[in-house]
């Protein structure tokens, strides 16, 4: 089966939301939309003392829906601009019903 849309699913540390924004937003082929929201990332070992009194560190997730032919060059494109991002990505395809 092969799929027409994917979502671009991007974790980062929050503090990388303006960088990451403007990679997306510089994409040369075309205007992207996408929506933010913020996350607490539960993972081992948390890095400084809030994130071990907390117990999670704040991240943002940011999805992005793309033709998945276009989801490489979006990815090579965040890349180029954020070499040492540390940003996770996923891709997942869009499920199509005839019912939509």
């Amino acid at each position: 089966m092969e799929f027409k849309q994917c979502i671009l699913r991007l974790q980062f540390d929050s503090e990388l939301y303006d960088s990451v924004t403007d990679a997306l937003l510089s994409y040369p082929q075309e205007q992207l939309t996408f929506v933010a929201l913020p996350v607490q990332a539960h993972t081992y070992p948390l890095e400084n003392i809030s994130e071990q009194v907390s117990g999670y560190k704040n991240k943002t997730m940011l999805e992005v829906t793309v033709d998945c032919e276009q989801s490489k060059s979006i990815y090579l494109h965040i890349r180029e601009q954020l070499p040492r991002g540390g940003i996770q990505v996923q891709l997942m395809p869009l499920l199509e019903p005839d019912w939509l």
